[in-house]
């Protein structure tokens, strides 16, 4: 025989606003009798707030017992009787007065200083308001840094069921002015900070929570439109737990349970629990520190082959042979720019890389640059014989690197008629990337007929230009 869970009451929450209509009640001759009633439509936006184990009070009802407040058109009203019994309520009883508002419902204004403005919140005492000015369609926000536990998980649910509309929040502080002769405020504004859960693109928070100095309250600002359940779901299962937990244990709430009274098996799989999530965010910590890694390695290669031009394209091409072992001299810096860009060598092979871009298709005359180079090059004082030559360019430097062509030169006749042969940075960046190390060299040095690990660093005359071969494989292990 299975016992019974404990008896939880419902979690008093003061909802902001008039209750929803009741259906119209059944007029004998509209319908085809009681027993053919259609089935009743599901309104959007209603919630069953008997499954989510609360008991909404309205406009007229007590609020002073209240775990928290609700207003999902902008914020509450604080001088008014409703919120000013919740907010007593909770300071009675020593708890944080918990608060969600939705801003940005309602007539939008605007002007030359502030740009579209939507209704905002007004906070409660002299701590200002908050405004709320609507963001472009297509906002991605992300999660800010530092938040606990419920502020996460609320930042998680906006994310994956986003509101219609985006604002930006901004805490507007009450202050007196200081011109001589001007009226000061009486009391002086409260302090208080609005952290942000979610930002934009630019920083600026779009979803928050604003706390005065000292504690005392929490305020959490979300854009108007946010899904009620979402809020409610949120409250009950974490907001309260984590701020407000006197209220779940007033109403006997299975979501919290007093450690004292647990058994021991309980307790046991608690601290397992527990240390799971430590094990869990320890492992997380190390990975987001190998993918650091992998990234301060992986960017300025990424930048300079994909999008760079001059010395940047230069170094990044310097860092793909020497990744591959090759041992690799910059020209420019012995002899001037009557060499190529560098001198790659390899299992006996020697050739010269010329390094070039261009903004849209390259110019037919670029091969020319690495041949009169190659045709110079035994006059050079104190030069060595080279096997031949190769032409790196990164093409089409102005458009997005999905739309570039595949290849550098698309005149198929053209490119047929090449002496030297010519690589698309792109094409480096994508062996470099999927360490085809093998393709590298054959296009740079031909069959050489020998293969060496790239795990076997070759010394380079730069320092900074190391190249870190087979780094990638190692971090992996």
């Amino acid at each position: 025989m299975s016992t019974p869970g404990p008896s939880a009451a419902p979690i008093p929450l003061h909802i902001v606003g008039e209750p929803p209509a009741l259906p119209a009640p059944n007029v004998i001759g509209t319908s085809a009798g009681p027993d053919h009633r259609p089935a009743p439509a599901v309104r959007p936006g209603v919630v069953d707030w008997a499954a989510l184990g609360v008991e909404p009070r309205w406009k007229g009802q007590e609020t002073g017992d209240c775990a928290a407040v609700l207003s999902p058109v902008l914020g509450p009203a604080t001088g008014l009787e409703p919120y000013k019994r919740y907010a007593a309520g909770a300071r009675q009883r020593g708890e944080t007065a918990l608060v969600v508002a939705c801003p940005g419902a309602g007539k939008r204004s605007h002007n030359v200083f502030s740009g579209t403005v939507a209704p905002g919140i007004h906070l409660p005492d002299h701590y200002g308001s908050i405004s709320a000015n609507p963001l472009p369609t297509g906002v991605s926000p992300q999660l800010a840094d530092g938040l606990d536990h419920a502020e996460h998980d609320l930042g998680t649910r906006l994310l994956n069921r986003p509101p219609d509309t985006w604002f930006r929040l901004t805490h507007l502080k009450e202050s007196g002015s200081s011109n001589p002769g001007a009226a000061r405020m009486w009391p002086p504004p409260g302090e208080g900070e609005l952290r942000p859960i979610l930002v934009d693109g630019r920083g600026d928070p779009v979803a928050g929570v604003w706390m005065p100095e000292g504690g005392g309250a929490r305020w959490f600002v979300v854009p108007h439109g946010t899904d009620q359940r979402l809020l409610v779901e949120w409250l009950v299962q974490h907001a309260l737990p984590a701020y407000v937990p006197g209220a779940l244990t007033r109403a006997r709430s299975t979501l919290l349970r007093d450690p004292a009274f647990a058994t021991d098996a309980e307790a046991g799989l608690v601290e397992t629990i527990a240390e799971e999530q430590r094990a869990h965010e320890r492992r997380q910590t190390e990975l987001q520190q190998q993918l650091a890694e992998l990234r301060a390695v992986a960017d300025p290669l990424r930048d300079g082959l994909v999008f760079g031009t001059g010395r940047a394209l230069e170094d990044a091409v310097h860092e793909v042979l020497v990744a591959v072992g090759a041992a690799v001299t910059r020209l420019d810096e012995v002899f001037g720019t009557k060499s190529a860009d560098l001198l790659a060598e390899y299992g006996g092979c020697r050739v010269l890389v010329e390094v070039k871009s261009a903004n849209n298709r390259p110019p037919h005359s670029l091969p020319d640059k690495l041949l009169k180079h190659l045709n110079t090059w035994p006059g050079l004082t104190g030069s060595e014989p080279v096997d031949g030559g190769v032409l790196v360019v990164n093409h089409q430097t102005k458009l997005p690197p999905a739309q570039r062509d595949a290849e550098v030169y698309t005149d198929r006749a053209f490119a047929d008629a090449l002496t030297v042969p010519v690589i698309g940075s792109a094409c480096l960046f994508d062996w470099w990337r999927c360490e085809d190390w093998d393709a590298v060299r054959q296009a740079v040095f031909g069959d050489t007929g020998v293969a060496q690990t790239p795990d076997i660093a070759v010394p380079d005359a730069d320092p900074k230009a190391s190249g870190r071969p087979g780094l990638f494989s190692r971090l992996r292990r």
